[in-house]
């Protein structure tokens, strides 16, 4: 799913504004905007494991009305800062629901370690939302990556990382994670199709 251009950003940006300023159709219109892109990282990042306890849907509405809460604060910090900011709400979110699931079935407080929401992948689990044709092909197409490809492609796709950024996340060099990204669009092309883009 390719990030959204300057156009585009600063209309997101404008919405921001006018919800701040209360207008709550604003919302509705940033909600149905950023839905698709959020739910595909929430499907890709959730684990199935943890997906048979939780609905997809159900994690983004309560991203969805933690993040309306936070953006009365919001201020923009450069060229995509509301899409990074949206990922990592639902980053947050998983986290949060990992250690509460966790904890549960170790009778037990726990923390979890960003690395360790893999450890919950479990049996594949149909997508449940509407456009089911699309991501659900790109689901699964990134869910069959390894590790370190499918990990490039949230960052740099989804979430719209750079490559300096996800650079400083991954512990490589810009240019390491070029050539990583490059790859994976490659392995997910033969997965899915050209004609899906990420």
């Amino acid at each position: 799913m390719s990030q959204p251009d300057a156009r585009e950003e600063d209309l997101s940006l404008e919405l921001v504004r006018r919800i701040q300023g209360g207008d709550r159709a604003a919302w509705e219109r940033l909600y149905l905007r950023y839905h698709d892109p959020l739910l595909l990282a929430i499907r890709c990042r959730l684990g199935a494991r943890l997906r048979a306890r939780l609905q997809s849907e159900d994690v983004l509405q309560s991203v969805v009305k933690d993040a309306l809460v936070d953006l009365a604060r919001f201020e923009p910090r450069g060229p995509g800062s509301l899409s990074h900011y949206l990922h990592a709400c639902v980053l947050n979110k998983i986290r949060a629901k990992a250690e509460y699931h966790g904890a549960q079935k170790r009778g037990g407080e726990a923390q979890l370690a960003p690395a360790a929401l893999d450890e919950l992948s479990g049996e594949e689990h149909e997508p449940t939302y509407f456009d089911e044709e699309r991501f659900g092909r790109l689901e699964r197409g990134v869910r069959l990556l390894p590790e370190n490809l499918r990990e490039v492609v949230v960052l740099r796709s989804l979430e719209g990382l750079s490559n300096r950024e996800a650079a400083e996340v991954l512990g490589r060099t810009p240019e390491a994670v070029s050539k990583l990204y490059n790859r994976a669009l490659a392995r997910l092309a033969t997965l899915v199709g050209p004609e899906e883009r990420v």
